[in-house]
């Protein structure tokens, strides 16, 4: 394996939060901003990420890609990082859920993937779509987490969780579940198999930040 590769796989390892140590824990911390894009006839139209990386996981980034030594990251590096994170998120639908009276959409593939360095922080930008059209007159509830609770991405501000072009009518919130309450409401799928492998379930769905839509 060559060394550009181990770094890719450090890196995609990281993101996925497949570490041999992991737990169910978050390690890495990002702040994110979410908005939403309507069609004229009310549809959703776009999903626009940024996720701005602690400065602890953003300086490990930079040691693991920046192949000359430069301490910045230069273009072809910065493509290469967003390639890694690109297809390590890819498996765990770009760290986003999109759900339809409880039924998951599921998303088309990343193919905007950017990445930048700013102030020492990693800062990741993409789109996303539902592979199926999604009317806001069906009230769909968007969601952003990692699956895997390795990485915490947070919405510090309902400012940054916003609907842009929603038809009269059609309004959002921005919604934080409560831990407890959250297990509370789920206490019938919540088993023992999901405590004992929650690696292996997407239970960390129900604590996740999320949008929800709301037309009249």
């Amino acid at each position: 394996m060559t060394k550009a590769a181990k770094r890719a796989l450090l890196a995609a390892c990281a993101m996925a939060g497949l570490t041999a140590s992991a737990d169910t824990h978050p390690h890495v911390f990002a702040e994110a901003r979410l908005e939403v894009t309507a069609t004229p006839d009310g549809m959703v139209d776009r999903l626009r990420h940024v996720w701005r990386f602690d400065p602890v996981f953003s300086s490990t980034v930079l040691f693991e890609f920046d192949a000359d030594g430069s301490n910045a990251l230069e273009v072809d590096e910065l493509e290469e990082v967003a390639r890694t994170v690109s297809g390590s998120i890819a498996e765990f639908g770009y760290f986003q859920s999109v759900t339809v009276e409880g039924k998951d959409v599921a998303v088309a593939e990343v193919t905007d993937m950017r990445v930048d360095m700013i102030d020492g922080q990693l800062l990741i930008l993409f789109t996303s779509q539902p592979v199926t059209a999604v009317a806001l007159a069906d009230n769909p509830s968007i969601a952003v987490y990692d699956p895997t609770f390795y990485t915490a991405i947070d919405f510090y501000d309902e400012a940054n969780m916003v609907l842009i072009d929603a038809p009269a009518g059609c309004s959002h919130q921005m919604v934080i579940p409560d831990p407890d309450e959250a297990i509370a409401q789920n206490q019938d799928t919540l088993t023992e198999a999901f405590f004992n492998d929650p690696e292996g379930n997407d239970w960390s769905k129900i604590f996740a930040t999320r949008m929800e839509v709301s037309c009249t």
